[in-house]
């Protein structure tokens, strides 16, 4: 018997160097949106009175470490697969360098209660939000803005 159909194409394992950059972008604001929530849930709460809700506040602040912990390591896979899809390289490399600086502004928050730090966190979310966005339209081909 022969076979009717010609052999198929066996199915490729790993995702394209966009792909990938696009799916690290994704995980990237992902992550950014979760910190958002958390860090507005800890500013609610403010400082806590009664014993369940500094059980709730101080849940909510070691996850906003966590995912704050996570966003570095995220940052890091963006700016590598950046490097390798060629594309989107100077916005993973300035949103590491972002996620480096809200991290530490984070630590500081907690450190000395400082609330300008705590500024710097807000101002490095969305500065961070639109370099995560650029790599993203970047793994499109979307250009963010004109070259002059």
């Amino acid at each position: 018997m022969s076979e009717s159909a010609a052999p198929s194409a066996a199915p490729s394992s790993s995702p394209s160097p966009t792909d990938a950059l696009r799916r690290r972008s994704r995980e990237a604001l992902s992550a950014l949106a979760l910190q958002f929530l958390l860090g507005m849930a800890a500013n609610l709460i403010g400082e806590p009175k009664g014993t369940f809700a500094i059980v709730v506040d101080t849940i909510i602040v070691i996850l906003h470490i966590l995912v704050a912990i996570g966003l570095v390591a995220v940052s890091v896979r963006v700016l590598l697969a950046a490097r390798k899809a060629g594309v989107g390289q100077r916005a993973a490399v300035w949103g590491l360098v972002v996620i480096i600086i809200t991290f530490l502004a984070g630590v500081g928050t907690i450190a000395t209660g400082n609330e300008w730090a705590s500024y710097v966190m807000a101002v490095g979310f969305l500065v961070a939000a639109a370099l995560y966005g650029a790599t993203f339209f970047a793994s499109y081909g979307i250009r963010t803005a004109p070259r002059v």
